[in-house]
């Protein structure tokens, strides 16, 4: 199993190790690169990142977390500026998911669990979120990836009510449980491990 993804992937890329061992899937890896997605491709190229990545670990399952930092502008092939917001902006980056998805799995990922992006304290960053999560559901439902794609939503897991952002949730014991950063986007340990546990459960029974 790989994990890999932008800082969202951080912490939960940890956790994910532990609770994968833990259950005796092995071997598991993580990698995270903070401030990187598929927008500044010439910060980071994540393209060429997950195909060495692929080639050096060979997974079977992948989890992926990109697009928290990527609400920005964007040049498209032909080093024109795409304004966010509009409609040549989304179709830019429709097609880089779309690629990195199909890289993934042309690399040999027989699953690739790619997880929505969670809800957000500012008003300007959910509405985005809702915007690329949108964009990963039309490009994971695609005819040639929809049998190897799956999404994960984690905001029901991070919220006390659907659909809004939540600092804290209460555990089943009762506990509180603070699953979210200060800054309102990032996820926090107690959150991360409550993501991990989850996604375990769903797809390594």
């Amino acid at each position: 199993v790989l994990m890999m993804g932008d800082s969202m992937m951080r912490l939960l890329g940890i956790a994910m190790e532990k609770e994968l061992k833990a259950a005796g899937v092995q071997p598991a890896v993580s990698f995270s690169s903070l401030a990187s997605g598929l927008a500044r491709l010439d910060a980071f190229d994540w393209f060429a990142k997950a195909d060495a990545l692929m080639k050096e670990h060979k997974p079977a399952t992948v989890v992926v977390s990109l697009g928290a930092n990527d609400r920005q502008t964007l040049k498209d092939v032909t080093g024109r500026v795409v304004m966010l917001g509009t409609p040549e902006w989304e179709r830019e980056y429709a097609l880089r998911i779309g690629r990195i998805m199909d890289e993934l799995i042309k690399g040999g990922a027989t699953r690739v669990i790619w997880l929505l992006l969670p809800d957000m304290r500012e008003p300007v960053q959910q509405e985005y979120a809702k915007l690329i999560n949108t964009i990963f559901t039309k490009e994971a439902a695609v005819e040639t990836r929809k049998d190897k794609i799956v999404l994960f939503d984690s905001s029901p897991l991070l919220s006390r009510k659907p659909g809004t952002f939540s600092l804290y949730v209460m555990a089943p014991d009762g506990a509180v449980l603070t699953v979210r950063d200060a800054d309102g986007i990032h996820l926090t340990n107690p959150g991360a491990k409550r993501v991990a546990q989850s996604l375990v459960k769903t797809y390594w029974k």
